[in-house]
C-alpha cells in the first residue's frame, strides 16, 4: 500500500510540475509574439529610413581616415 502511496504522491507532483511549465511555456509564446511584432516594426521603420537614403552605408571610410 505504501507504494501506491508514493507513486501517487510522486504523480501529483508531476502534474503540478506539468501544469507550471505549461504556464510558463504559455508566457514565453507571449514574450515571444510580442518581441517578434517588435522586430517586425523596427524593421519596417529602417526599411522606410534607408528608402529616404538617411542612412549611410556601412562600408564608406570613416572622415579620420583621412583621403
Amino acid at each position: 500500500m505504501t507504494d501506491r502511496i508514493e507513486l501517487e504522491s510522486k504523480l501529483a507532483m508531476l502534474e503540478r510540475t506539468v501544469d507550471a511549465l505549461s504556464g510558463e511555456m504559455h508566457e514565453q509564446g507571449k514574450r515571444i509574439a510580442a518581441l517578434q511584432e517588435n522586430v517586425r516594426m523596427l524593421a519596417q521603420e529602417l526599411k522606410k529610413k534607408s528608402s529616404d537614403d538617411e542612412i549611410e552605408p556601412h562600408d564608406t571610410r570613416p572622415p579620420h581616415y583621412g583621403g
